[in-house]
């Protein structure tokens, strides 16, 4: 804890206008949690060596904050802030510390992601010799709430006139908030790689920068939280909601994944025939297990409209392809990969804790790399053409079909068993209240929440 003080010290001489500090971390419903504590008293907790108790139970609630079936009211664990993520919130003017947690009761819990994640990782550096880059792309669609006696009862896109990376008239008279964005990005320590208009209505990427994977994901979460605030002083909700828009195009949260000798500089380096094939192995455990991983990557109902042909969001198959958007795998050089089926509403700790579960158990099988290279759609290829690409396994369709592979899949359950049993629970009882409402609630619920 010496030297978190000295962490936290050199922050506050660099911030000094910090009131207060919130701890958040992520819930199982992807749902930002937040404990908030006066600057003065963090500072004497650190120093004291005291970190903040929380209920267990709070890993296990249902929207409207009721319990999943089979979990107890019992029981606390404690938030250990990680230093080295705190930034100032956009639009605090200083005042407002923000860092992520892990979670410990003496050592770290077993449903801490953020923990197991680290671990994870660390496994693949020490026993293998490889680390990941993992970057983001951010899809976010910019909404305007329509209110009825102050209460929002729909959302419309800020302009219609708006298509892959156009600048139309109507794109022209928003680009002070696009740009205000990405000022407020750098702010927060975040410079941006490009952005541009997508598809869909209202809708805009930006892409984030690459890092080993707990600092990617503290970097994704510190970038939708600001665009949030920045959509908000204009009056707007920016949303990851899957599909804002029937028959319109999707929100992902599509994640760039490069396997990385240790010794090498990613952006450098000559890569050996041994590492492509150590990559290849790591991406074919990913596409083994892809059906237990997407219950993490697609984690509602409304996520599967993405298991579709035709979209650019990839498709229906367990395949890859060089630069194909039609897959879910698309390969963009000898080491790294595009994973495209992966939704803005689901958590990112887990996705990637499955994907690198998964990745290790191909590299320890030495798991050829199959269902490719696919050029077109795998659903528009014969059933030959699919067999002599091994092309061979349809994707789930379904949210509760995706949890039923999990529950399955024992080997992702290595390392990871905790988090998938609170996870599952907390997923069935979410689907439970999420399929009670009609379509239009469902939508304005979700959208008002990510």
């Amino acid at each position: 804890m010496d030297e978190c003080v000295r962490e936290w010290d050199k922050f506050l001489e660099r911030n000094i206008n910090v009131e207060f500090v919130w701890l958040q971390f992520l819930s199982n419903t992807s749902n930002t949690l937040v404990r908030i504590i006066p600057r003065a008293k963090f500072s004497s907790m650190l120093k004291e060596q005291q970190l903040l108790s929380i209920p267990k139970c709070i890993l296990h609630l249902l929207p409207e904050d009721r319990l999943a079936e089979g979990a107890t009211p019992s029981g606390n664990f404690y938030l250990r802030p990680d230093i080295s993520s705190a930034y100032c919130q956009a639009g605090s003017n200083g005042t407002r510390a923000v860092m992520n947690v892990y979670f410990e009761d003496g050592a770290p819990i077993a449903e801490c992601a953020r923990s197991t994640l680290h671990h994870l990782h660390s496994i693949l550096q020490s026993d293998f010799g490889y680390s990941l880059l993992v970057g983001y792309e951010v899809e976010v669609m910019f909404l305007s709430p329509k209110k009825e006696n102050g209460v929002i009862m729909d959302y419309e896109p800020i302009n219609t006139e708006h298509s892959f990376t156009s600048m139309t008239p109507e794109d022209r008279t928003h680009m002070d908030l696009i740009e205000a964005v990405a000022r407020a990005l750098a702010t927060v320590g975040i410079d941006l790689e490009q952005f541009h208009a997508e598809a869909g209505p209202g809708q805009w990427e930006f892409v984030l920068p690459p890092a080993e994977p707990v600092k990617a994901i503290d970097m994704l979460l510190r970038a939708r939280e600001t665009i949030m605030i920045v959509a908000q002083t204009f009056g707007l909700r920016a949303t990851v909601y899957t599909q804002p828009f029937p028959e319109k195009a999707c929100n992902g949260s599509h994640i760039h994944i490069s396997v990385n000798p240790l010794e090498s500089n990613p952006g450098l380096a000559k890569i050996s025939p041994a590492d492509v094939q150590e990559a290849e192995s790591f991406f074919a455990g990913v596409m083994r297990h892809f059906p237990a991983i997407l219950a993490f990557a697609l984690p509602t109902d409304i996520s599967y409209q993405r298991i579709m042909t035709g979209i650019w969001s990839g498709g229906e198959y367990t395949a890859w392809g060089w630069q194909n958007k039609e897959v879910p795998f698309r390969r963009i050089d000898s080491t790294r990969f595009e994973l495209k089926l992966v939704d803005g509403l689901s958590n990112p700790y887990f996705v990637l804790c499955a994907i690198l579960r998964a990745g290790i158990i191909g590299m320890q099988s030495n798991l050829p790399l199959t269902g490719g290279p696919c050029s077109i759609a795998p659903a528009r290829l014969s059933v030959q053409e699919r067999h002599e690409l091994s092309i061979t396994d349809r994707l789930p369709t379904t949210l509760d079909a995706s949890l039923a592979a999990l529950e399955a899949d024992k080997e992702i359950q290595d390392h990871l068993g905790a988090i998938i049993s609170s996870y599952i629970s907390v997923k069935k009882g979410e689907a439970e209240f999420l399929r009670a409402m009609d379509d239009t609630q469902r939508r304005n619920w979700l959208i008002a929440r990510y």
